[in-house]
């Protein structure tokens, strides 16, 4: 169920990467770049969540399962309103400046932040201090299906359809943490 999460949680950056191969001149190295810049934004996201959440989540150890779907819930809130902008091509980032690149890549991280939170042990650990390398390398991958594959309205329409299961995916994993 661990990589079933990670596979979810980062599915935005594939959503994220449609729109890099819309214009012709960025070229295909740029784009692997700005990809790169997504991915290592989710792995920074997430291990400062953890950070953050090995602060002050240990006053929480005993309703620890009840906060893990509260936060599986969030995360599948915000997945699902991203959906609707997928759809109508609202969610589409064309890059222009390293400051756009660095501000779409926390935009992005935000779900991974909200994860990093219940990183620790009796909430949902996943892989450890390893998880951040796991989340980057999906990421990547997600990243290079988003740019090797053609736009279309049909791609829109697929990346909805696939948010909406990467957020049902999460919400599901928040409640088999129950169990």
């Amino acid at each position: 169920m661990n990589y079933v999460f990670i596979i979810s949680l980062t599915f935005c950056v594939c959503v994220a990467s449609t729109a890099f191969n819309i214009e012709k001149k960025n070229g295909w190295w740029r784009n692997m770049l700005f990809v790169c810049a997504l991915a290592a934004g989710q792995g920074l996201m997430y291990w400062l969540g953890s950070l953050l959440g090995g602060t002050f989540m240990y006053k929480f150890a005993g309703y620890a399962k009840i906060i893990t779907v509260i936060i599986c819930f969030m995360i599948t809130f915000r997945m699902m309103m991203d959906t609707l902008k997928i759809k109508s091509g609202k969610n589409l980032f064309l890059i222009d400046k390293p400051r756009q690149l660095i501000i779409l890549a926390i935009a992005l991280g935000v779900n991974a932040l909200i994860a990093g939170l219940i990183a620790n042990e009796p909430f949902l650990p996943l892989f450890g201090t390893v998880t951040p390398l796991y989340i980057i390398g999906i990421s990547l991958i997600w990243g290079l299906i988003g740019i090797g594959t053609k736009f279309s309205p049909a791609k829109l329409l697929i990346n909805s359809l696939l948010n909406v299961l990467a957020a049902l995916a999460i919400l599901a994993a928040g409640f088999v943490a129950i169990f």
